[in-house]
């Protein structure tokens, strides 16, 4: 059931996307990997029968077109298939999945159980070698091996991080990830297969797991100091219009400095090796936000906590005291989201803020929500204007992959 509305929701957020429309069918030319062959469409019989060989002709799959079930296929005997491949059974279903980041046949067996994925590879350049590669955390540069293989390579706190992208074919779009040769951690080895996407913009590497859900994402950038996007993401989350509760004030928080009741004072983010600890640093300015403060994001604003360094445990801890501030109401919460990629530590969010987070993203579209508590909270938003028809929104790819990231940070444990 769990995987039934995770689909859907695919399914879903496919008829909103901003990007051209994508084939709901397969198409002549068309190839397929079935973590060993690949496979390639070379004609499609009276519009319905799809038939696919290997290189050297020798391997074939064949499948039937489901009348009036779009992306719907039954397999099929083949000339040289005297079985059924990958433990299936001949007229059992097969899906043809497309979405605007990634599409793959699905293959099920007994009891509606997916058996084997097929990922669709498509045509694009290498990586550039020297290119680097920011994961929300760490910059990995690219290396060209032999094999069409690329080393991802990155530093962190003085430990070597690397991992292999292997593609099935020279140019193209799809790979396999594997560790590096020299030992070295590989953070992305839970990954079951990754590919390039270069729309609307950008140009990212997105990773999917077992189920072909997006888990995380690489993102190009010229920049090879990861504190400082690690700092401009985090600033990018938070920067905007805020009324603190009690004492009452106004705040603005802007990248490198905040304005509190009309009161320039400076605004740092405290890192640790590069990475973001949440502390804010006010300085010493004489307003009611002075000194370092642990910001909590909440589902309406802000929570700043007063903080001080603790020698015993070298790390930052809570005094007890925080100041309670909210997000003005003319302006989308989390409209961030629609602007940057979050490939960042999503961690720092509640999982009831992420939920809110990501509905936030169709909100911002007009979205008419049917869950009461939705419903209840984005209608009290003055910003918020509810369409007529949520089959006309359009999602911009970057829209749509933030989505599948918050839903994987709302999965993990």
């Amino acid at each position: 059931m769990k995987k039934s509305i995770l689909t859907c929701l695919a399914v879903a957020l496919c008829l909103l996307s901003g990007t051209p429309a994508l084939a709901q069918s397969i198409q002549l030319g068309d190839r397929f990997f079935d973590g060993s062959t690949l496979f390639q469409v070379q004609d499609i019989r009276m519009g319905t029968i799809v038939y696919m060989t290997d290189v050297s002709g020798e391997e074939e799959l064949t499948l039937e077109r489901v009348a009036g079930k779009a992306g719907e296929y039954t397999l099929q005997p083949s000339r040289q298939a005297e079985e059924p491949r990958y433990g299936a059974s001949f007229g059992g279903r097969v899906r043809f999945v497309s979405q605007p980041d990634n599409a793959y046949l699905e293959v099920y067996g007994e009891g509606g159980r997916v058996v084997r994925t097929l990922p669709l590879i498509r045509p694009e350049a290498d990586l550039a070698p020297g290119s680097r590669w920011y994961d929300g955390a760490l910059v990995y540069e690219a290396s060209p091996l032999e094999d069409c293989a690329f080393l991802m390579n990155a530093m962190a706190e003085g430990e070597e991080l690397e991992f292999m992208l292997m593609t099935v074919e020279e140019g193209t779009d799809f790979f396999t990830v594997a560790d590096g040769p020299h030992d070295a951690l590989n953070a992305f080895s839970g990954t079951a297969y990754a590919r390039r996407i270069r729309q609307d913009g950008l140009d990212v590497i997105c990773f999917y797991d077992s189920e072909n859900r997006l888990s995380r994402v690489l993102q190009a950038t010229p920049e090879e100091d990861s504190q400082k996007l690690n700092i401009a993401q985090w600033m990018a989350q938070l920067c905007g219009s805020y009324l603190m509760r009690d004492p009452y004030a106004e705040v603005q928080l802007e990248a490198g400095r905040a304005v509190v009741d009309g009161v320039i004072v400076p605004l740092e983010v405290t890192t640790f090796n590069g990475m973001v600890l949440r502390i804010l640093d006010f300085g010493k300015t004489g307003t009611v936000l002075m000194g370092q403060m642990e910001a909590e994001p909440t589902r309406d604003g802000l929570r700043l906590y007063d903080v001080a360094w603790s020698e015993e445990n070298y790390f930052f801890e809570r005094k007890g005291d925080f100041y309670e501030m909210d997000h003005s109401l003319d302006t989308n919460r989390f409209a961030f989201a629609s602007t940057i990629l979050l490939n960042g530590p999503l961690t720092f969010y509640d999982k009831p803020t992420l939920r809110l987070m990501r509905n936030a993203i169709l909100a911002g579209h007009g979205y008419v929500f049917q869950s009461k508590d939705l419903k209840n909270y984005f209608g009290k938003k003055p910003w918020y204007k509810p369409g007529t028809d949520n089959a006309a929104i359009r999602l911009s790819l970057l829209e749509q992959l933030n989505i599948s990231l918050i839903q994987a940070a709302e999965r993990a444990e």
